[in-house]
């Protein structure tokens, strides 16, 4: 598959050749490649599914509606020694995680497209063993102590807006992680990481369930948004609809269809009435 000239492999597992074919889309298209990422601002960031968006198909959005910087990072693959098992060792400095970023030109506003490797996130996944626990008073009450301080961790981790806001479990894990204050227990950040994804989850569902029955009163609303009338082109009005949907859903991340059927109504609409924007 390719985007714009350069070709870009469609395999999750090899996220070196993912990050190779951004630099060459980069060299077409002589836009200039930024090795970091910035950090995402929930209000000005746009975080998109890899399993809606691929790589390719970002890429060219970087191209028509970036500024000319493509942002990237590949995580390499380093454990300490005798802490994987043999068949993850030999990928030791591989790509395991990939996120790649750009501007929009005009507003600023940054999206972001991840993709964790399926043998990296077995890793990490791995890591998250359990404490023995004992039988003896002194276990019980440190066990007690640890689950205090994970039920509490994790509240912080959920209360915090990006967090709420990730689309993707690799993004909610990055930022879990970075919630994490330095010095605290390895098992207790494990855990109430964890414990905050699952409930993100779980109040995530909640909060579209009701969403997805008002949907036709929103795509109104939604054509009658900056979001949707600041904006030309559909791949940037199906951006605007993420954040549209995230700030009336206490500030979860909408489902990629229910972001593409507010689109798709909202479009709907627009050509059925007397303005300009249905075009799209």
């Amino acid at each position: 598959m390719s985007a714009g000239g350069a070709s870009v492999p469609d395999m999750a597992d090899d996220l070196g050749k993912l990050a190779a074919s951004v630099t060459e889309h980069a060299a077409a298209h002589n836009m200039t490649v930024v090795p970091a990422v910035p950090g995402t601002d929930y209000e000005r960031a746009v975080l998109v599914d890899p399993a809606v968006t691929g790589l390719p198909e970002f890429l060219e959005l970087a191209r028509k509606l970036g500024d000319g910087a493509l942002y990237l990072r590949a995580e390499a693959f380093s454990p300490d020694p005798g802490d994987v098992p043999a068949h993850l060792a030999r990928r030791k400095g591989d790509a395991g995680e990939l996120r790649v970023a750009f501007a929009a030109a005009g507003h600023g506003l940054l999206h972001f497209w991840e993709q964790t490797a399926p043998w990296y996130q077995e890793w990490l996944d791995s890591q998250e063993v359990g404490l023995p626990v004992g039988d003896d008073e002194e276990d019980r009450a440190r066990e007690q102590e640890q689950d205090r301080l994970t039920g509490e961790l994790a509240d912080a981790i959920l209360a915090d807006p990006e967090f709420r806001a990730c689309s993707s479990p690799a993004a909610r894990r990055r930022r879990a992680q970075l919630l994490v204050p330095d010095g605290t227990d390895r098992h207790v950040g494990w855990y109430a990481a964890d414990q905050a994804r699952e409930r993100a989850e779980d109040l995530s569902q909640k909060a579209y369930r009701p969403i997805k029955d008002q949907i036709d009163g929103l795509a109104a609303e939604f054509l009658a948004s900056p979001g949707w009338r600041q904006n030309a082109s559909a791949p940037a009005r199906k951006a605007a609809a993420e954040p549209f949907l995230i700030a009336r859903a206490d500030g979860f991340c909408p489902p990629a269809f229910l972001r593409e059927e507010l689109y798709a109504k909202a479009r709907r609409l627009s050509r059925s009435g007397s303005g300009s924007s249905g075009l799209f």
